[in-house]
């Protein structure tokens, strides 16, 4: 199995073209992230209080269609 990148991809709005060997068929996953403030996390510092950096939280969601991506 092939997993090809396709030029052109922005770290919000990807697309892999998949293929196999043996196969007749290729399929398009399309990944798109989405910023998601809900899912922000801040680790606690080591006294226990809150900490002063954030890492921001993303979603992700992936999809599988059939035929080469044109993305």
């Amino acid at each position: 199995m092939t997993a090809t990148a396709a030029d052109g991809n922005k770290a919000d709005d990807a697309y892999v073209t998949v293929t196999a060997d043996g196969a007749d068929a290729a399929f398009c996953q399309p990944i798109k992230r989405t910023r998601s403030r809900k899912d922000d996390y801040t680790p606690p510092v080591v006294s226990g209080g809150e900490g002063s950096l954030t890492y921001r939280g993303y979603r992700r969601a992936v999809t599988m269609q059939q035929g080469e991506c044109g993305g």
